[in-house]
């Protein structure tokens, strides 16, 4: 009876060890697993898939991370691109199977993360000088172990570009507010990072008003699109007759932003509302 339980045991033993290495068999070793192994990227646009599930993470990643705070740093892989012409890179994982991002190096990375050049979810974008070598990692930004990798590295698009006009005509409320319109074009951008922010002063007797107002998200489309602002003040009330507008567009994309500026003298009418 005892040689029985003791086979008995072991084959159970048996049995629930292959589920554990079934999955351990499923799981093939990642050959760009390491920063020395990271795949060339040669020419842009290039798309590369792999499956990532026996990719690992390690203190590189962690000590990158420091600056950067992902929620998790899994199944990171490596790639290396250098640069033939001074510009710009973009890499993207959004078709990938799994939720993700990266870590960019300029040279291979220094193992306190000094040389980090930019990190993000999802898509990044980095400048490049000719001669030099970046190094990027994707990593799953969850608690998924990998999957299907999709990244696609592309040449950056041109720079954002953006203007800015101030109608030289305004509206004086009852309630002190006052009302400011005109015209915008930005292209190049991404939208919600793109915003018209600006001030408006009016001198009333001896006291000089203030107030500020704020536009966002804007329409980087390259279209010229018309904006309306409320300014408020905090010491003062806005009356009608003459006042001065500083004005500013950004339009911000991946690597960089742009902007617009004007400076505008606005007679603000009264209105009886």
């Amino acid at each position: 009876m005892k040689l029985l339980r003791s086979t008995l045991s072991a084959t159970a033993a048996g049995l629930l060890l292959l589920p554990v290495m079934a999955t351990a068999a499923s799981a093939a070793p990642v050959a760009n697993d390491t920063v020395a192994a990271a795949t060339a990227v040669t020419s842009l646009p290039t798309t590369i898939t792999q499956d990532t599930t026996g990719a690992t993470t390690d203190s590189l990643d962690a000590a990158l991370n420091a600056n950067c705070g992902a929620p998790a740093t899994n199944a990171s892989v490596w790639f290396k691109y250098t640069a033939p012409a001074d510009g710009g890179v973009v890499a993207d994982m959004s078709a990938s199977s799994y939720s993700g991002g990266f870590f960019v190096t300029e040279g291979a990375p220094s193992s306190n993360g000094s040389n980090l050049v930019t990190c993000g979810p999802t898509t990044v974008g980095f400048g490049t000088v000719a001669g030099q070598t970046y190094y990027v990692a994707a990593f799953s930004d969850t608690s998924t172990n990998g999957g299907q990798l999709v990244v696609t590295f592309d040449v950056a698009p041109p720079p954002p570009e953006t203007t800015i006009t101030v109608n030289p005509k305004g509206t004086a409320y009852k309630d002190g507010s006052a009302k400011l319109t005109g015209t915008y074009s930005c292209t190049n951008a991404e939208d919600f990072f793109s915003d018209i922010e600006g001030t408006l002063t009016q001198r009333v007797g001896r006291v000089k008003i203030t107030g500020d107002f704020f536009i966002n998200p804007l329409q980087c489309d390259g279209a010229i699109h018309s904006w309306e602002a409320v300014a408020f003040s905090n010491n003062g009330l806005f009356r009608g007759g003459k006042s001065a507008t500083v004005a500013f567009s950004f339009a911000c994309g991946l690597l960089d932003c742009a902007v617009g500026y004007t400076e505008q003298t606005v007679q603000l009418n009264t209105s009886k509302k």
